[in-house]
């Protein structure tokens, strides 16, 4: 253990001081970084804060924590199934098909707490810098303070929406007379803390670093506005289907801890605010960042001498999203956001320059460089076609035969007889001159078809594309999900229809064109979405058309289960990819806890504080679905 522990120790200080790579090291919970005189030696000025900074934010783009946004994310979903190179019974296939066992390697959360243990690292040592360096001041640290409290808070929500219930980490830890063993705090706790420790820095986070890249790459007022919106989305979900308690306490034999008063009492939760609360300050949120980005937009506006005059300008919601191709304009809102990257739509990306750190990850997982395979391909059910009408809510099927999208996300290959995922993998997506003759086609696409786009992939040499965290697009469908529910009368939910649909338009440019005369091409709210329900499913729908492949569909699902306290809808949605199995799954997902995964058995072993998801056998070589 001694060695494990030094090697950690070393490994954190080499990423802080240089940004190098993640090390596969374990148990992060239950596990004693040391080199106590290494870490005296580093705090002395304001360059050793903000190399540790920086180590921060390259920890979030090592391909294990790539990895995890992907899988954790997307695995479980209906967007995709295992390709025909991934065994049948290994355990990508297990997880697709909800056997879960705490054995599997996908289910170690050591590099997203090695990061909050970075974050802390700078929390707890900023202090000495200020005292050391007369040139950083307390004024200086305060938005490093709120970048690092934003990291910090966007990990734990990474592993709350996974685990449900996860310990709460706020202190950093680098000696051996320092054990971190801590239990899990209950779901409700976390993100109360998350919430808190974001609203008391919201007004210190930087507006401008004055360079792009960074105002994309470090976390802005605009990207901890995005992470407040989104969790206060979830705990409103949360609270409205009213999940409490959320996991059984079965404790595993070697579980060495006692269950006191004290910590049963602290899992009868309390809500100091409401739901729709919640989902209001879901909506402010969203409306400060519209806001910011509209004076930015004026302001870009006016530079770049495009306002002659200098009159007032009327920004629409289109303005604020990247423009894509339309019937008279190549432009491609594919190429902005996922190949040049830091788009103007963009809120936070992590930085992949492909050199340092390659997103190789991607084309393990997604379509190889060779154009095969990697681990996923899209479901057969939700990519064979595509629906004729965007207004009906129970398609299996992703897309509508308009949207631009679904050639943008995937590659049919006829050899391979499957769909390759290419969001990220493809660096050009080149358009048809004529696109109408392939956005009406309800067939499948290939390359072999003139009508059809063509796929330029990346290169070893160009895995460089940067991963999204937060995009206006999502800002707009952030606010529709929650006037969802705060709304009932005609006039809110077209407001939030209307948010929807922009987001929609900009990829379907031939539904709206003048010269499409096909009724159901686009989407209408009248007669179709005029309650809160259609208008929720229409919102979940439209954020799986924009977000295929990002790390954001499973979660989605989990939080419209979570809204209604109940598995059923959620369960109804997943199955559709399913053609056999439907019941075993159906039954082993009826369980609200069966949609959060089972915390790795090696912690549960080592950390006798922990405790497994109440679904999931202690027993390491069984699960719950051994007696299905």
């Amino acid at each position: 253990m001694k060695s494990i522990i030094k090697n950690i120790a070393f490994c954190g200080l080499a990423l802080v001081g240089a940004g190098f790579g993640l090390s596969s090291c374990e148990d992060y919970l239950t596990v004693t970084p040391t080199d106590k005189i290494v870490e005296e030696d580093f705090w002395k000025d304001k360059n050793d804060l903000n190399n540790a900074v920086n180590g921060c934010y390259k920890s979030l783009v090592s391909n294990e924590m790539l990895g995890k946004y992907v899988y954790w994310g997307e695995e479980r979903s209906d967007n995709f199934e295992r390709s025909t190179s991934t065994a049948a019974t290994g355990q990508v296939a297990n997880i697709m098909n909800a056997n879960l066992l705490p054995t599997y390697w996908q289910f170690n959360w050591t590099p997203v707490y090695y990061s909050i243990n970075l974050c802390n690292k700078v929390l707890a040592h900023a202090p000495e810098v200020i005292e050391n360096d007369e040139s950083f001041s307390e004024n200086d640290w305060k938005p490093i303070k709120a970048e690092m409290l934003t990291l910090r808070a966007f990990c734990h929500f990474l592993l709350l929406r996974t685990y449900g219930e996860i310990p709460y980490v706020t202190k950093d830890y680098n000696n051996d007379s320092e054990d971190l063993r801590l239990p899990q705090s209950t779901q409700l706790c976390v993100l109360d803390s998350i919430i808190s420790d974001l609203e008391s820095v919201k007004n210190d986070a930087m507006e401008d670093y004055g360079n792009r890249v960074l105002n994309k790459g470090r976390i802005t007022k605009k990207a901890l506005y995005a992470l407040l919106a989104d969790v206060y989305l979830w705990r409103a979900s949360y609270k409205a289907g009213n999940n409490q308690p959320f996991t059984k306490i079965k404790l595993a034999s070697f579980y060495q801890g006692e269950m006191t008063e004290r910590q049963l009492a602290n899992r009868h939760e309390e809500y100091s605010t409401t739901a729709e609360s919640d989902y209001q300050k879901c909506v402010e949120y969203c409306n400060l960042i519209i806001d910011m980005r509209t004076k930015e937009y004026i302001k870009e506006l006016n530079e770049s001498g495009k306002n002659v005059g200098g009159g007032e300008v009327k920004v629409e919601l289109e303005d604020l999203l990247e423009e894509n191709m339309s019937l008279t304009s190549n432009k491609s809102a594919y190429t902005s956001l996922f190949t040049t990257g830091n788009s103007d739509e963009s809120i936070f990306e992590l930085q992949v320059d492909g050199d340092t750190y390659a997103n190789s990850m991607i084309t393990g997982i997604f379509m190889g460089l060779d154009k095969k395979a990697g681990e996923f391909t899209g479901a057969a059910s939700a990519w064979e076609s595509a629906e004729s009408n965007p207004n009906i809510s129970t398609s299996s099927y992703i897309f509508t035969r308009t949207d631009m999208r679904r050639f943008e996300d995937v590659v049919w290959t006829a050899d391979q007889g499957s769909f390759l995922i290419g969001k990220y993998v493809n660096r050009q997506v080149s358009q048809s001159n004529t696109p109408s003759q392939y956005v009406t086609d309800n067939t499948k696409f290939t390359e072999a078809n003139n009508n059809h786009p063509v796929y330029v992939v990346r290169t070893a040499s160009t895995l460089d594309c940067n991963w999204i965290v937060y995009r206006m697009s999502e800002i707009y469908l952030m606010k529709a999900e929650a006037m969802s529910q705060l709304y009932s009368d005609s006039e809110n939910l077209k407001t939030a229809f209307n948010y929807v649909r922009e987001v929609f338009k900009r990829s379907n440019p031939y539904a709206y064109a003048p010269s499409n005369t096909v009724a159901t091409d686009s989407l209408k709210f009248e007669g179709n979405f005029e309650s809160q329900t259609e208008m929720e499913k229409l919102v979940l729908a439209e954020r799986r058309r924009e977000f295929v492949a990002e790390g954001k569909r499973w979660f989605d699902l989990v939080r419209f289960a979570l809204r209604r306290g109940n598995t059923s809808e959620m369960v109804e949605i997943l199955s559709r990819k399913y053609a056999t199995n439907k019941k075993a799954i159906q039954s082993k997902l009826a369980d609200m806890q069966s949609l959060y995964s089972p915390v790795y058995n090696n912690e549960i072993k080592n950390n006798n504080l922990l405790y497994q998801n109440g679904v999931w056998n202690v027993n390491e070589s069984s699960s719950k679905t051994d007696n299905l």
